[in-house]
């Protein structure tokens, strides 16, 4: 199975639809422990995704990561924007040419995706961030690509994104502004790894329905 460039289009849309339609969650989230302007500034950055992307001429999947990019960079405030805006363009950057995506691409876009996010954000797992989110999910995406098509890696991927996320519930926030909360940080999910288990949701749900298609066809 591949990913080809109006699939991975029509991956983004879902997207921008799935932070619009957790707005609510995600500012609630934030609002505990952070500023409660997530939520908006996701669906603000994300719609103007969704615009770029039905509207771009570009013919490379890591050119639409890269315009993707830069949107979230000019459209999102606080740390959110250059933490997402910044791990699409650097996965962009790796894939520009591609037309379409395989097992291997898809491992390289959240790993190097996940490689931004942890230089920009200086975060490692157990800090109360996206990086304990994203970082299970990527060693499990590639330990299982050895063996599985993209869907069975990915769900398995996604199990191990899930449980990250919500293991930040019980840690202490260790950067970014809900560290000084010290132990009140404590006892809620950190947002930015409910976003970003969204996105990798949201990848899953598509993919799955793509390979539904392929094999009724």
């Amino acid at each position: 199975m591949e990913i080809n460039l109006e699939q991975f289009k029509n991956i983004m849309l879902a997207m921008a639809q799935s932070i619009k339609d957790n707005v609510s969650y995600l500012t609630e989230l934030d609002a505990r422990i952070g500023d409660g302007d997530h939520g908006v500034n996701m669906e603000k950055g994300f719609k103007r995704i969704a615009w770029k992307v039905e509207q771009t001429e570009a013919q490379d999947i890591g050119q639409i990561l890269i315009e993707s990019g830069k949107v979230l960079l000019n459209e999102i405030g606080g740390a959110m924007g250059p933490l997402y805006g910044g791990g699409f363009v650097k996965a962009g950057t790796a894939l520009k040419g591609k037309k379409i995506l395989d097992k291997k691409d898809i491992a390289t876009l959240f790993s190097l995706f996940l490689d931004s996010v942890k230089f920009l954000g200086q975060a490692k797992v157990g800090d109360k961030t996206m990086v304990d989110t994203l970082e299970p999910f990527v060693s499990k995406y590639r330990e299982q690509i050895k063996d599985n098509d993209i869907v069975t890696s990915f769900k398995a991927g996604l199990a191990k994104a899930k449980e990250g996320m919500q293991s930040t519930r019980n840690m202490v926030s260790k950067v970014g502004r809900s560290s000084r909360l010290l132990e009140r940080s404590r006892g809620h999910i950190d947002v930015g790894a409910a976003s970003s288990y969204l996105i990798l949701e949201t990848f899953y749900r598509k993919i799955k329905d793509l390979k539904v298609q392929d094999e009724s066809s």
